[in-house]
């Protein structure tokens, strides 16, 4: 059993001394459990971590372990937020092979599947969640009678899990006997069919049917189940008619729902409906800083800025980049800067990919730009000065500026400009990509049509 722990973390030696510091901070965010000579476990805190471990990981760790074990070892990749945040002391390099599983919301003898991490108090609040955020504590706090059922939407990676579980972990609180049930949309199919299975499709019933508090989660995964979205429907009616809050998430809204009852959608498209947007900058600088106080450390206020400038769509990476950074910073002992950073590659994981520009004119940019927003290409140099127009004009500037090979000078000259105002155009621009996330996407689907 140690062996093969000693085993594995000479694998950890390899990849650091490879470079590969980001695969050796996931690996580390995590825990290593031997289960028997034979199986291993890595145990993870989210999906985003065990798909990169399973994708880039885990057949070499076979073939690592099979060679100095001198027979296979079965390698399994986890997702248990529990086991990991109890064992926050003990790192993937040394912890027990042994290891005690947290009682799941200890007061209470129903089994929730809430992750008692998190909370309320514990989410950032920005103006893209501002009001979503209100509407989960209205809920948590009288459920069952304004916003029931509510429904909540957005990408990936945003805040929709950490409001849902929030919104079920307040009420237990003050509720600590309440019948409250958290799972995913896959979970919920695979318990319907084993029910069916079993001939015990009376028991999933009465389960679902008799809670006080219902929290789905990702309902986009039952589109491709519409017998248990019929099922879901059966549920649906009996708590809406016992006043029983259900809240439900998903990535799209309901009417882009595909293949699901359509009695469901049709009670869904009644219900109260708000969507999560991309984190502002601001916001973004606020979740890192919550981050290194979970993690009881600092990193320099420029590598900090410079994540949050470049982690834009999905938040759950920031924790991954993190733990690259502090991965790098104790095994090198050094203190990468920004530019260190980039020339060790410490964030290309984590960092959302910008579209890129191939060769693209000025004319080019003027013409896709113009064509998006709806004007005339005279306007780039009217002296037409109207927010919308500048706002226009503002944009093509900035994307002259990023991806034409033309100086400054030359690209004033395209839009009748002077050289001031074309430094004032790119700049205001930049400062709004930190901000401003419908912008960031109006530029990013133009350069996608550039492309």
């Amino acid at each position: 059993m140690e062996k093969i722990k000693e085993y594995f973390n000479e694998f950890l030696e390899i990849i650091s001394e490879n470079g590969e510091y980001a695969g050796v901070a996931l690996l580390k965010g995590s825990v290593f459990r031997v289960d028997d000579e034979y199986n291993v476990s890595i145990i993870c805190s989210g999906d985003f971590a065990a798909n990169h471990i399973k994708k880039d990981f885990l057949e070499r760790i076979e073939i690592y372990l099979k060679d100095k074990c001198s027979h296979d070892i079965n390698v399994q990749v986890l997702v248990d937020v529990n086991i990991v945040n109890d064992n926050e002391e003990e790192s993937i390099s040394d912890n027990a092979s042994e290891i005690t599983v947290a009682e799941d919301n200890t007061k209470n003898k129903y089994k929730s599947n809430l992750n008692e991490y998190f909370k309320f108090d514990n989410f950032i609040e920005g103006s893209n969640n501002k009001f979503v955020f209100a509407a989960a504590k209205l809920v948590a706090e009288k459920p069952g009678r304004e916003y029931n059922p509510l429904y909540i939407y957005g990408s990936v990676g945003i805040g929709k899990t950490h409001l849902l579980q929030a919104i079920g972990n307040y009420y237990l609180e003050n509720n600590p006997d309440a019948k409250v049930n958290y799972i995913d949309g896959s979970g919920f199919r695979d318990e319907y069919i084993y029910g069916l299975q079993t001939k015990k499709s009376d028991n999933f019933k009465k389960k679902y049917k008799s809670l006080d508090m219902f929290l789905l989660d990702d309902l986009q995964l039952l589109e491709s189940a519409q017998e248990t979205s019929k099922e879901l429907f059966e549920i649906f009616q009996a708590l809406d008619n016992g006043c029983k809050q259900m809240v439900f998430v998903s990535d799209k809204p309901p009417k882009e729902l595909r293949n699901i009852e359509a009695r469901l959608k049709n009670r869904f498209e009644k219900s109260l409906i708000l969507s999560i947007e991309p984190p502002q900058y601001e916001t973004r600088l606020a979740i890192i800083e919550r981050k290194l106080i979970d993690l009881n450390t600092t990193i320099d206020e420029e590598v900090i800025k410079y994540m949050a400038e470049n982690i834009t769509t999905d938040v759950r990476k920031i924790e991954g980049a993190i733990r690259a950074y502090l991965s790098v910073r104790d095994l090198m002992k050094i203190t990468p800067t920004v530019e260190e950073c980039d020339k060790l590659n410490i964030f290309k994981d984590y960092f959302t990919n910008k579209p890129k520009l191939k060769n693209a004119t000025i004319k080019e940019i003027k013409k896709i730009v113009a064509d998006y927003y709806g004007i005339e290409m005279s306007a780039f140099t009217s002296s037409e000065r109207t927010k919308f127009i500048a706002k226009v004009r503002h944009v093509a500037v900035y994307l002259a500026c990023e991806y034409s090979k033309k100086s400054v000078t030359e690209i004033g000259l395209e839009f009748n400009r002077d050289h001031a105002s074309i430094i004032h155009a790119r700049e205001k621009i930049k400062e709004e990509l930190k901000s401003d996330s419908h912008v960031a996407r109006e530029i990013n689907d133009i350069i996608s049509s550039l492309s």
